[in-house]
Formats: C-alpha cells, structure tokens, sequence
C-alpha cells in the first residue's frame, strides 16, 4: 500500500473525528487556536516527502496529529473552566422572561457597545475586522464613522483609532479570542457604516457568518482572509473602482455585484465549486464580464479557494 494513500486516510479521518466530537457536543473548538495550527500541514507536508521508510512517517504523522488534538483539547478545557467562573443564564430563563417569539437570536448573555465618531476630514477609512466566530453582518448606514453593537458570549471587543490628514484606520479585534460555538453560546456582531468616505475594508474570519451589504457604501478595496466561513458581500455602484482580493479555505463565497458592472475575475481553486454565471474566460483561471470595457463602474476580483464553494451572482 503506498504510504500517499495511509497518510492523506490518515488526515481525513482525523479532521472527520474532531468534527464528529464538535457536532456531539463532546468537544467544543478553539477554533482560532484551531486555525493557529496551519503551519502543522507544512510539518505533514514535510514528513510524506523526507526520505525514510514508510512505518517511520506513518509513526511521525501520528505524533504530529496527536500533540495538535491535545493543544486543542487543552484550549478546550481551559475555555470550559472560564466558562464556569461566569454566570451564565440558562435556556429556560430566556423562556420564562421572554414570549413565545423567543428563538437563538434574542439571547444576550452580554451586550458590547461603542460608537466611533465621525470627522469631517474622514475621506478614507480602513476599517480592520477580527471576525473569528459567530455572525457579523454590516447593512445599515450611521451619521457616527461606526457603530458597533455585539451580544452573545464573553468575548469582548477593542478598538483603535489612528487618524492622518484625511485618512483614518480603525483596527477591531477580539480582546479574548476563546469563543464557544455550541448551540447557547453565539456570538452576534452588527456594524453600522458611515456612508460619506472611501471605505477599504480588512476582514480576518474564523468559522464565521459574514453579511455584508455594502449597496450603499463607497468601497474601494475589500480584502477577506478566512476558513470555515459562510462569507456574503453584496457590492453597490457608489465607487467606479472596487478591489476584492478572497483568500480562503473549507468556505462558502457569494459576491454579489450589479449587472451594469464591468467585472474581472482571476481564480484560483483548488478542490472547489465555481458558480460565475454571465463570465467569458480569456485565460486559464481568468474570467470577464462581457461589457467590462464600457461599464461604468468596474470590480476586480483575485480570489485564491480551496475546498470552498465560489459563486458570484450579477443583481
């Protein structure tokens, strides 16, 4: 048997068991611990192609395999014996505070408000996003440069602000990036934008929600890194040019742009579905809208996928 075959079983039946555990419940990921992880594929990468025999790489994948499963376990349980310093509020008091409309969506275990005020000199703004689990979307406009307002689980968020002539860059990141994604423990992120400036957004996801609806901003460049991500961007035509550069694995993309656009797209995919209806390809992995040239409005699209599913759809 060649050892390609037991080493690629190998790997998939271990990521098939962690998931098994998380959909029990009998474990619950720290997934951007998880994710911190990613240098372990060079490791194994390494191991299949070093030239020694067969067993000997089978016993090293193992050891790889086996000392990652136990950072992962000890995050866990150090999650768990945070988790039991807080007083939580349990299902049934929701449901005997709350009318029968009550579903996962009005659980508000902490709430975390702030808002950012806007400058008259704000013409550019990058705003900068740690999304690493829960559901984010941006969809509503504000007269303030953001608002952002989060219920759900303990993690809480900071912000900073650094303003230059008239360019500012708002870095949002998770203070504690131990997050549960069990069923009680969700976290919910709502992010109003201010619609006067030049937007360039950063958005680094973990196992995330994304829904961003930007019809009514000026975006000029979005720049999305993420894996294990349902990922939804809706652009608009406010801005003449727009960048989006996508690099990420395990995902479900949907950009969605307006079909007097012009769009170019280049691609690269490993393991992964394509949906680019109204597209002509001009190269290998390279792909256009057929009244680029004349449109108005342009998007430019660089994404790099593996095992994701990748679908743009023209509005």
């Amino acid at each position: 048997m060649k050892f390609r075959n037991i080493f690629w079983g190998v790997i998939l039946i271990f990521a098939g068991v962690l998931f098994i555990l998380q959909n029990l419940g009998l474990v619950h990921f720290n997934w951007m611990a998880m994710w911190r992880l990613w240098p372990v594929i060079l490791v194994l990468w390494g191991v299949s192609i070093i030239p020694v025999k067969d067993w000997i790489k089978i016993i090293l994948v193992l050891l790889v395999l086996g000392g990652s499963l136990t950072f992962m376990l000890n995050k866990t349980v150090a999650w768990d014996n945070n988790k039991h310093n807080t007083e939580w509020f349990d299902d049934e008091f929701f449901e005997e505070n709350f009318d029968e409309d009550f579903d996962d969506t009005n659980r508000s275990y902490s709430t975390q408000t702030f808002n950012i005020p806007m400058e008259d000199s704000s013409k550019y703004v990058n705003l900068k996003l740690e999304a690493a689990a829960g559901k984010f979307t941006v969809f509503e406009k504000t007269d303030n440069l953001v608002n952002f307002n989060r219920k759900g689980n303990s993690s809480q968020y900071s912000y900073l602000l650094k303003s230059i002539d008239s360019s500012s860059v708002i870095d949002i990141e998770m203070e504690n990036a131990s997050v549960s994604l069990g069923k009680n423990h969700t976290n919910s992120v709502n992010i109003a934008l201010n619609n006067f400036p030049i937007w360039a957004i950063d958005l680094e996801t973990g196992a995330a929600d994304v829904d961003f609806d930007l019809k009514q901003f000026k975006v000029n460049v979005i720049n999305i890194e993420g894996g294990a991500a349902s990922i939804k961007v809706i652009l608009g035509d406010k801005y003449d040019e727009t960048h989006v550069n996508v690099d990420a694995g395990a995902s479900e993309i949907v950009i969605k742009i307006p079909e007097e656009s012009g769009c170019k797209l280049d691609l690269e995919s490993v393991f992964s579905s394509k949906k680019i209806k109204g597209f002509e390809k001009t190269d290998h992995g390279k792909y256009r809208t057929a009244n680029f040239d004349e449109a108005v409005n342009k998007v430019y699209i660089d994404a790099e996928a593996a095992v994701s599913s990748f679908t743009i759809i023209r509005y």
